[in-house]
């Protein structure tokens, strides 16, 4: 008979303070937890500019991976930056190895700025997507995607006085419609 130990290690679900998943993230980690804090690149529109930025998968929200038998858990909710575990009912909330797997295979980011994605990756417009000029003389126009104009351009068709024009815009002035 083999006496294999089973693995108590599962992970939990843990709520940071609000803005402070950093913080959290740190200090467990400190602490020689093994944490995980998802992070996605983003799409973001600042004072009518584009950028692309690193946001929280899940805002407020980050993975543990806790012996369930030997840890403190107090300790764990008494780390600066924590709120508390998810909780259904009694239970505190678990996430199975292969679905955390999959969320670090899925949200690799080096915090490079040289790896982040480039605004034109994210944005992924489409031959015919439906799009809405935010700047410049089209303002408030809705026009048809047509293709890219090189990095920072793109081509859109609108239609103006019965025709429909091509029009060379900047990417920072065009967003999909909703």
């Amino acid at each position: 008979m083999s006496n294999a130990v089973k693995s108590t290690k599962k992970w939990y679900v843990i709520t940071s303070k609000p803005r402070e998943e950093r913080r959290a993230f740190d200090n467990l980690a400190s602490q020689g937890i093994d944490v995980f804090y998802p992070k996605i690149s983003a799409v973001k529109k600042r004072q009518g500019v584009k950028s692309v930025s690193i946001e929280p998968l899940f805002p407020n929200y980050l993975f543990v991976k806790l012996d369930s038998e030997t840890t403190n858990f107090n300790a764990i909710r008494s780390t600066r930056g924590v709120a508390n575990f998810v909780r259904f009912g009694a239970n505190m909330a678990t996430v199975n190895e292969p679905l955390i797997e999959q969320l670090k295979q899925d949200t690799e980011i080096t915090g490079d700025s040289d790896q982040l994605p480039s605004l034109a990756d994210l944005e992924n417009y489409h031959r015919g997507d439906a799009l809405i000029v935010t700047n410049g003389p089209f303002k408030g126009l809705s026009a048809i995607y047509k293709s890219s104009d090189g990095l920072e351009r793109s081509i859109i068709l609108l239609n103006m006085l019965g025709q429909q024009n091509e029009v060379a815009v900047s990417n920072q002035d065009i967003d999909k419609e909703a």
